[in-house]
């Protein structure tokens, strides 16, 4: 299973689902077949099964964002929050399916920036071109979503841990969404110093609220915040700092990653270029 493997009774097999229990228990668990990579019977038989959910680590990777109008694909998996989208077109003209995919592009991306890989659609309104006459105005085409933002991956929050107390960050790149924008914004940040060596930041003030991670940042460009942790990767991770009129991801890049020391030598060897000048 996703969050780890674990021993029960199999009661079911069905077509989207399995129904198990836990030993020593008579309650009846249902999870979504999506999110058990395999069951290994006690006679000895395995049986695997596949999984539409893949690994997102990239704006460039919505693509990948699983998608259902069922609830029960997504049975068992952590829910990241509720979202919202709308787009609507410029003219009368406008095509439908454009601004569809504009709304649904949207939903996707704000997925991706919460942590989540999948979406559940529970309400989908679509509104055509109305067009108008001299007493009545149109309308240009409008879609709308509401759904639920689920992570069949969750984060590692004791290797987040250990990240974060052994590493000091260099912020890299920033993302944003409006509620009212058409894409996100990406933002390349230029965090040096006078001689150009990175700026690296300790993450201090690590807290868990609801299986969640959160760190407090004192930084120039970010001021004093405490964002949530949403994603890490061998020598990065990312956090969000999410409201009700947009969302932001800030990127980090470790202390020991490939790009950060190559910036360290740069700046070094630039000093000491100077240095010798000045002899």
């Amino acid at each position: 299973m996703t969050d780890g493997p674990k021993e029960v009774t199999v009661k079911e097999v069905g077509t989207n689902f399995i129904k198990y229990t836990f030993p020593g228990e008579d309650v009846v668990y249902t999870i979504s077949k999506n999110v058990v990579e395999k069951i290994e019977f006690s006679s000895g038989r395995t049986e695997e099964f596949s999984t539409p959910f893949q690994e997102i680590n990239t704006i460039l990777d919505i693509e990948k964002v699983f998608i259902t109008f069922n609830p029960s694909d997504v049975e068992g998996l952590e829910m990241k929050g509720d979202l919202f989208s709308k787009a609507v077109g410029v003219t009368t003209l406008s095509s439908v399916n454009n601004v569809n995919n504009r709304a649904l592009t949207k939903l996707k991306t704000e997925a991706f920036m919460m942590g989540a890989n999948a979406l559940y659609i529970g309400n989908q309104f679509q509104r055509g071109n109305q067009y108008g006459n001299e007493t009545t105005p149109g309308n240009s085409t409008m879609t709308t979503y509401s759904a639920k933002a689920y992570n069949s991956d969750k984060l590692d929050i004791a290797a987040a841990r250990e990240m974060i107390a052994n590493h000091k960050f260099y912020y890299y790149q920033k993302l944003e969404l409006g509620r009212n924008a058409w894409s996100p914004n990406l933002s390349i940040q230029e965090s040096v110093d006078k001689d150009y060596f990175p700026i690296l930041n300790e993450l201090a003030e690590v807290t868990e609220k609801d299986g969640n991670l959160y760190v407090k940042l004192s930084n120039s460009k970010l001021g004093d915040k405490r964002l949530q942790v949403v994603r890490i990767g061998e020598d990065h991770l990312t956090l969000m700092d999410r409201t009700d009129k947009r969302i932001i991801n800030y990127d980090f890049l470790t202390d020991q990653h490939k790009q950060v020391q190559n910036q360290i030598k740069m700046a070094q060897m630039r000093k000491d270029k100077e240095n010798e000048n000045g002899q």
